[in-house]
């Protein structure tokens, strides 16, 4: 990796920072991040921030430059879950953060997830329904035990082919009878008759 920075190989960087491990000198890895950052190419820079543990500083980056976010990396970028209020609040703050990167990079089913992470259920549910995913708003809502929920996934399902699958139409009226939306429910029922 020394090599390769001496002599400006960035594309040798990025082979190397592929194969970054835990036996790797991490003088010689913070070097190439700033290497890295210094030539544009900050999504290896972000993960090789996160393999140092540098995971603050990663976040940062990769929202700044507006960088991919894989999967794998925010996982390791969430903290993991604790009883202590500030830490709660801090780690609800980094799905936070977490959560909007993806959105905004078009990533909505993970977006939804992160967010229902942070108990932001219907942010998350306002990422399934940009993902057009009717399977996954059905499941999600089924599961959140929130009555804006229950009404927002029957209005996403009453746009799509409920005519002719009578499954959808029979999840429309368990979502508007779960939430005892009955003006939800009565103009369905009209628009079926």
């Amino acid at each position: 990796m020394d090599l390769a920075m001496k002599h400006n190989l960035a594309h040798l960087i990025d082979d190397i920072s592929a194969g970054v491990g835990d036996g790797d000198d991490p003088e010689v890895l913070k070097q190439s991040v700033d290497f890295l950052t210094q030539n544009g190419q900050f999504d290896k820079a972000v993960e090789i921030m996160i393999s140092l543990g540098d995971l603050d500083e990663a976040l940062n980056v990769a929202e700044r430059n507006n960088v991919n976010l894989k999967e794998e990396w925010a996982q390791k970028l969430i903290p993991p879950t604790a009883n202590d209020p500030m830490k709660k609040r801090e780690r609800t703050e980094i799905l936070l953060r977490i959560a909007k990167l993806v959105k905004k990079q078009g990533n909505f089913k993970f977006s939804a997830k992160v967010y229902t992470l942070a108990n932001e259920k219907i942010k998350g549910l306002k990422c399934l329904l940009k993902s057009s995913d009717m399977k996954a708003v059905i499941s999600f809502a089924q599961t959140a035990r929130s009555t804006e929920v229950w009404i927002m996934a029957g209005n996403f399902l009453r746009n799509q082919n409920w005519h002719n699958d009578p499954d959808i139409m029979k999840t429309i009226i368990q979502f508007y009878s779960k939430a005892k939306s009955y003006e939800s429910l009565s103009n369905f029922y009209n628009e079926c008759a």
